[in-house]
């Protein structure tokens, strides 16, 4: 981390005045309200922290897409949402790490959650270049992942749109989501749409010929080539959205990314995986019929669901009886996870808060390994990090910015 800075800047260089033109510049150009609470600064990481979290994540992608792991993970698939002709890698990835110190006072990350699935690509493109600019930040300070300069913003804006759209038009691609203007992400639907000229289209208004989806464009139908999947099945089903084909239809159009990984490459995993950032985790179908096996002592485990994301269902605090609610027959979907002690790293004028920084991966079919581009910043000081548990001043959503510890300490 770059404490000196992100004291000096939450001190003297931050203003609320700031702050307000920050979040009025992005809701002009996207064009909308944002709904989740954006955190009155960034957070400023070294590059040592960067180089962890980024071999971190990239382990972890590869152990996803290992063939051994692919074979264990075959229950996390229900029949019925199988989609045919399964990619072999990822596209999308997005790897959320706590920060910790470990006994040296090194910080460190530690894994929490993963998802073969997209996050705000193309919002946090936009936030970082308006913070950038509004706030008021040292130009030597880095946005993208990787070493210095090899992600700009013109090869990033390369890699978004040959994921996204590959070799076809825009109009040809869609940003598939369930009633895309209600949702709390439509800041990144817009941000995309600008980004690459992939708009969104609404799930349950599909059209089905043969094995050809359609969607409406300047009052015609066309036939839709390639598909960045936002829908997420468990939301679909909560609400009852009736869509106009079967996830296992064998359909005439291309995955960005497969909506398999989304089940894959999730909590599910977390049992599986072997990295040092990666927290002990037990599914409780193998904790015993009697969960006879299960700790004497909870108070250092969570309890997590495996397919809700966003912190839903999460029990921080879960007590025996807690556990022993779990239905014998969903025990295989419910995982007992090693608890993480958050470092209270982040000075603010309100106390010192505890950060999860997302790691957003791309994985193009013939590259031997993900790559790392982007962050996304959730900071607080409860015992959640989702930006729906931080609505305080002080605390929300934002991202980070990557400096030299020579030069910003």
């Amino acid at each position: 981390m770059l404490n000196r800075y992100q004291r000096e800047y939450a001190e003297s260089l931050y203003s609320p005045a700031k702050h307000q033109a920050l979040i009025a510049r992005l809701e002009r150009e996207l064009g909308l309200h944002i709904e989740f609470r954006i955190t009155e600064m960034p957070v400023f990481v070294s590059h040592t922290l960067r180089r962890k979290l980024e071999s971190a994540a990239i382990a972890i992608c590869e152990q996803c897409a290992d063939p051994s792991y692919i074979a264990q993970s075959a229950p996390a698939l229900e029949p019925r949402y199988t989609v045919p002709n399964e990619h072999p890698k990822p596209l999308f990835c997005t790897i959320d790490f706590a920060v910790t110190q470990n006994a040296d006072g090194e910080y460190e990350p530690k894994l929490i959650e993963l998802q073969g699935f997209p996050s705000l690509y193309g919002y946090q493109l936009f936030y970082g270049e308006v913070a950038k600019q509004e706030l008021g930040l040292d130009s030597r300070l880095q946005l993208f992942l990787d070493e210095p300069g090899v992600v700009t913003r013109e090869n990033y804006l390369g890699l978004l749109k040959q994921a996204l759209v590959g070799n076809h038009a825009p109009e040809e691609c869609c940003l598939l989501e369930l009633h895309p203007h209600k949702q709390k992400t439509r800041p990144d639907f817009e941000a995309t749409r600008l980004l690459t000229g992939v708009e969104p289209t609404d799930i349950v208004n599909v059209r089905k010929e043969g094995r050809t989806l359609l969607h409406e464009r300047n009052g015609k139908w066309i036939p839709i080539k390639r598909i960045y999947n936002r829908a997420i099945v468990d939301e679909l089903d909560s609400v009852g959205a009736e869509i106009p084909f079967a996830w296992t239809d064998d359909l005439d159009v291309e995955w960005a990314g497969h909506p398999n990984w989304y089940f894959r490459m999730s909590k599910y995993s977390l049992p599986f995986l072997k990295h040092e950032s990666v927290p002990t985790t037990t599914f409780l179908k193998d904790l015993g019929s009697n969960l006879s096996d299960l700790p004497a002592d909870l108070s250092n485990y969570v309890l997590k669901p495996l397919f809700a994301f966003a912190g839903k269902g999460v029990n921080v605090n879960p007590t025996h009886d807690d556990v022993r609610a779990v239905p014998l027959d969903e025990r295989d979907k419910w995982v007992l996870q090693e608890k993480v002690t958050y470092a209270e790293c982040v000075y603010t004028p309100e106390g010192m808060n505890k950060i999860e920084i997302r790691v957003l991966l791309l994985w193009f079919p013939d590259e031997a390994k993900p790559r790392p581009v982007i962050s996304l910043l959730r900071s607080g000081r409860g015992a959640l990090m989702g930006v729906r548990y931080n609505s305080i001043p002080w605390t929300g959503s934002s991202g980070c910015f990557f400096g030299d510890e020579s030069v910003f300490g």
